[in-house]
C-alpha cells in the first residue's frame, strides 16, 4: 500500500497521509467519525458521505458533520433534523447544525425543526436565561449569479492579447465592460505582461484590477477548463462570481461584476415569514460563506429592510461566516449581527452577546 495513503479496502476508504495530518487526526479517528455518521444518517449515509477524501476541506466537512451531530444528538426533535438531510440540501443541514452545535454550548436548551400544532415552525429554537428564541437558517445559491457567458465572452476578446504571456493572470472587474473597454484591457495587459519581473499587481483602478504571478511557463498547451470560483478582495469585503480557465497555454481568472444582493437578501426575509410563532423573538441567520457583494453593503441592505411598519416580526439577522482551522477539525465563527431597532419581540441583550466572533 501506497505509504502517503491510508485505505481501507472493505470500506473503499482513501485518503491522503498528508490530508489527516492537515486537519491534526489520525485513521482511526476518521474511521470512528465514518462509524457515527453511518449510525446517526442510517440508510443515507452512503449518498452523503464520501468514501475518498482528496482534500482538507473534504475532510474537514466529515470531522465537523460528525462532531456536530453526535453533540446533538440529545437534542429534541434530533430525529426530525436528520430527517430532512438529504443530497440536495446537505449544504443547509450542515449550515443548521453549525449555529446550533455553536449555540448548544451557550445556552441552556437547543431544540431542531421546533413544531407547534403540527406546523414546523423553524430550524432552532434556544432557550437562554428565561427567553425562547426561535432561528430561521438560510443559505444563498451563489450559482444563481451565473456570469460564465460574461467571462466566455470577455476571454474570447482577451485572448488574442495573451498568446504569449506564460503567467496566472487574474482579472476583478467591479462593473460591467463593453467590447471596446475589454480590448483597451488586452492592449494594456499585452505591454504591461512584456515588463512582468515579479508576482504584483498590474492594474488597479475602481473599474477593473489585475494580479499576475510569475511563471516562465505554465507547461499545458493543449489542456482547456473551465472552474467556478469566488473571488474575495479582502480590503473591499467584497466577493465576485468568477471563473478560473486553462486554455492554450494561457491560465486566467475573469471575476465580476460586482453583485447587488439587496433583491436577495429581502426575499430571504420575504420567505422566513412563514416560520415565525407569534409572541416570541425570531431571528433570521443566513450563510454569509454563499454570499456575493460586499459585506458592508449586505449589511446595511438588511438594516434598511427593517422599518417602523414593515418586518416588525423579526427581532434580529446575523451573517455568519465560517472558517476550517488548518491543522484542527474546529470551525472559527464570525457573525455581523443586525439588530431590528422596531421588532416587537426584541431578544434580550445577553442574547445578542452571544453572536460574537468564536471558535466552534
Amino acid at each position: 500500500m501506497n505509504n502517503n495513503v491510508e485505505a481501507d479496502r472493505q470500506r473503499q476508504l482513501f485518503v491522503a497521509t498528508s490530508i489527516l495530518e492537515s486537519v491534526g487526526i489520525s485513521i482511526e479517528e476518521l474511521k470512528y467519525h465514518l462509524i457515527e455518521l453511518k449510525a446517526i444518517l442510517g440508510a443515507k449515509f452512503e449518498q452523503l458521505v464520501p468514501y475518498r477524501i482528496n482534500d482538507f476541506s473534504t475532510l474537514h466537512w466529515v470531522v465537523s458533520l460528525s462532531t456536530r451531530l453526535q453533540k446533538l444528538r440529545p437534542c429534541i426533535g434530533f430525529d426530525r433534523h436528520i430527517a430532512r438531510y438529504t443530497s440536495r440540501q446537505i449544504r443547509s443541514n450542515y449550515f443548521v447544525a453549525g449555529v446550533a452545535s455553536y449555540l448548544y454550548d451557550r445556552v441552556e436548551c437547543v431544540e431542531l425543526e421546533p413544531t407547534t400544532h403540527r406546523r414546523r415552525m423553524a430550524d432552532i429554537l434556544a432557550r437562554y436565561r428565561d427567553q425562547e428564541v426561535y432561528l430561521e437558517c438560510k443559505g444563498i445559491e451563489t450559482r444563481k449569479f451565473d456570469f460564465t457567458q460574461e467571462h466566455d465572452h470577455m476571454l474570447s476578446i482577451l485572448r488574442q492579447y495573451l498568446v504569449d504571456a506564460p503567467h496566472q493572470i487574474s482579472i476583478t472587474y467591479k462593473r460591467p465592460f463593453s467590447d471596446a473597454e475589454i480590448n483597451r484591457l488586452g492592449e494594456s495587459l499585452r505591454e504591461l505582461i512584456k515588463s512582468v519581473k515579479a508576482d504584483g499587481k498590474l492594474i488597479d483602478n475602481p473599474d477593473v484590477s489585475v494580479n499576475v504571478v510569475k511563471r516562465d511557463s505554465l507547461g499545458f498547451k493543449g489542456l482547456r477548463l473551465r472552474i467556478f470560483m469566488i473571488e474575495e478582495d479582502l480590503s473591499e469585503r467584497c466577493r465576485y462570481p468568477g471563473d478560473a480557465y486553462g486554455v492554450d497555454g494561457i491560465s486566467i481568472s475573469i471575476a465580476g461584476p460586482k453583485v447587488d444582493y439587496k433583491s436577495v437578501l429581502r426575499e430571504r426575509i420575504r420567505r422566513s415569514k412563514r416560520q415565525y410563532l407569534e409572541g416570541k423573538p425570531f431571528v433570521l441567520v443566513i450563510n454569509a460563506n454563499e454570499m456575493l457583494g460586499s459585506l458592508v453593503e449586505n449589511i446595511r441592505a438588511l438594516s434598511s429592510a427593517f422599518q417602523p411598519n414593515i418586518n416588525t416580526r423579526f427581532s434580529s439577522a446575523v451573517l455568519v461566516e465560517s472558517n476550517p482551522v488548518i491543522g484542527s477539525p474546529r470551525t472559527d465563527f464570525v457573525f455581523n449581527f443586525v439588530s431590528n431597532p422596531f421588532a416587537e419581540y426584541p431578544i434580550s441583550k445577553q442574547f445578542e452577546l452571544l453572536f460574537k466572533s468564536s471558535t466552534e
